[in-house]
C-alpha cells in the first residue's frame, strides 16, 4: 500500500479554519492546519481520497470557497466527499463517513473533548487507524473503557501532541537525555492564549473541558516527553472571571497544576499554567516558553518569540511563529510545510499508517510516537488536577486514583 484514504471528523478551526471570527479578524491559522495538511500530503502521494465529515453541512459553501482558493494558490487537489449535505445538520454524519471510508483508513478527529470517547470508540469499531487531537481524553475511566477496544485491534491511535515535532524542545530532551542539565530540580511552563477562542469555542467549551485539559496538557505532556519521568502526585489551583461573567460559563479562566514527578533515583517538581483570557491585542494568539532548573544549569525557551515580529499601520503588533503552521512557498516556488510542527505531527501519522499496513510491527511506533495507549500518564494528571480542584485544590496521589 502506498497511498491511504483520509477522513477528517470536525471542519472547525483546527481542521479548516473555520471560525466564527471569519471576515473580522484573522487567526493563526485561518486555514486550519489539517486539511492543508491532508491536501499537501496527497499532493505528495501518500493520500488517495479525502472524506470531511462535521455536524453542519450548512458551513460548506464557505468552505468550497476556501478550497478554491487553495487550489488556485497552492496547486493543491481540493477534490473530497463532504458528510452531511450542505443543506443539513446532523451530528451523526460522522458515522456514514466512517462506514463509506474503504478499510483500512486513516481517521483524523479534530472535535470538542466531550465527543472524543464516543468517536474513538465508533473508528475502531470501524477498524480504522486515527490520530486524535490533545487531549485525547479528560479522565482514567474513560480512557480504560476505551483501551478495553483499542487492546483488541492491531490498529494505531496517536494524539496529535504536535509539540514534540518542534526544534527547540527535540533539543531540550537530548540535552535532557545527556545530562547537561545534572539532575532535573524545576521545569515551570507557561501557556496563555488570546480570549478570542472563547469567541471561537464558546458553543461548546464549557461541556467536560476546561483550559487546562486543552492548552495545560501541551506542556505537561512535553514536561513527561523531555524528561521520561513518572508522575506521583498533583495539585491544582484556579481562577474565575473573564468566562464566567462575559460568556456565562463556570469554567476557570486560568488553571495552575503543581505535580511531583519521579525521574530515576531522585524526585522534581513542575510548575504549569494555563489561561485563556488574554487581550484581544496581544501580539501572537498564543504566548507560551517553558524554563527547566538542574542542578548543573539553567534553561529558558521563549516559545512565543521567534524572532519574526511586524507592525503595521492597521495591525497591532505581531509575533509570527513560522514553525507552526505558515504557509509559504520554497525558493522554487513549490508549498514547504516540512519544516512546520502542525504539519510533521499529520505526515508521521500517515507515514505510520502506511507502514502498519505494509508489515512493520505496531509496537515499534508505541516506543516512539505519542500514541493513545501511552497517554495514560498525561489523561491520569488531566484528572488529579481536575479532582483537587473539586475537593479545595488538595494534593491527589495518582498511586490513589481508580483505573490508574
Amino acid at each position: 500500500m502506498d497511498k491511504i484514504n483520509v477522513l477528517i471528523i470536525g471542519n472547525g478551526h483546527y481542521s479548516t479554519g473555520s471560525t466564527v471570527l471569519e471576515g473580522k479578524k484573522e487567526t493563526n491559522t485561518d486555514f486550519g492546519v489539517i486539511l492543508p495538511g491532508i491536501l499537501e500530503l496527497k499532493k505528495q502521494g501518500y493520500v488517495d481520497k479525502v472524506y470531511l465529515a462535521a455536524k453542519n453541512g450548512f458551513k460548506y459553501n464557505n468552505l468550497e470557497d476556501k478550497l478554491k482558493t487553495l487550489n488556485e494558490k497552492f496547486g493543491w487537489d481540493t477534490s473530497m466527499k463532504f458528510y452531511p449535505n450542505k443543506d443539513e445538520i446532523d451530528e451523526k454524519a460522522y458515522l456514514k463517513a466512517l462506514k463509506d471510508l474503504p478499510k483500512p483508513g486513516a481517521v483524523i478527529i479534530a472535535t470538542p473533548n466531550h465527543l472524543h470517547k464516543e468517536m474513538i470508540l465508533k473508528t475502531i469499531e470501524a477498524g480504522h487507524h486515527f490520530l486524535i487531537v490533545k487531549p485525547p481524553l479528560t479522565n482514567l475511566k474513560d480512557y480504560q473503557e476505551v483501551m478495553v477496544q483499542m487492546n483488541k485491534t492491531k490498529l494505531l491511535g496517536m494524539v496529535d501532541y504536535h509539540k514534540i515535532h518542534d526544534e527547540p524542545n527535540l533539543i531540550l530532551r537530548e540535552q535532557c537525555s545527556h545530562n547537561e542539565y545534572g539532575q532535573i530540580q524545576h521545569i515551570f511552563s507557561k501557556m496563555t492564549q488570546r480570549r478570542d477562542m472563547l469567541e471561537i469555542f464558546g458553543e461548546w467549551f464549557g461541556k467536560e473541558t476546561n483550559v487546562n485539559h486543552y492548552i495545560g496538557s501541551h506542556y505537561i505532556h512535553l514536561t513527561e516527553f523531555i524528561t521520561g519521568a513518572i508522575p506521583l502526585e498533583v495539585r491544582s489551583t484556579c481562577q474565575y472571571g473573564l468566562i464566567e461573567e462575559e460568556y456565562g460559563m463556570k469554567t476557570p479562566d486560568l488553571i495552575e497544576t503543581h505535580i511531583i514527578w519521579e525521574m530515576g533515583a531522585h524526585k522534581f517538581s513542575s510548575y504549569h499554567i494555563a489561561g485563556l483570557s488574554d487581550p484581544s491585542g496581544t501580539s501572537a494568539m498564543t504566548h507560551q516558553e517553558i524554563q527547566i532548573i538542574g542542578t548543573n544549569g539553567h534553561v529558558r525557551s521563549n516559545q512565543k518569540n521567534r524572532g519574526f515580529e511586524r507592525v503595521l499601520s492597521t495591525k497591532c503588533p505581531e509575533s509570527i511563529n513560522p514553525n507552526f503552521f505558515y504557509i509559504n512557498r520554497d525558493i522554487d516556488g513549490t508549498v514547504n510545510l516540512e519544516g512546520k510542527y502542525g504539519f510533521k505531527s499529520i505526515k508521521i501519522f500517515i507515514k505510520s499508517v502506511l507502514e502498519v499496513e505494509n508489515g512493520d510491527d505496531i509496537n515499534k511506533f508505541e516506543k516512539i510516537l505519542p500514541t493513545l495507549r501511552n497517554s495514560k500518564n498525561i489523561i491520569a494528571i488531566l484528572d488529579a488536577a481536575d479532582k483537587s480542584i473539586s475537593n479545595g485544590s488538595s494534593i491527589v496521589k495518582l498511586s490513589d486514583m481508580k483505573y490508574y
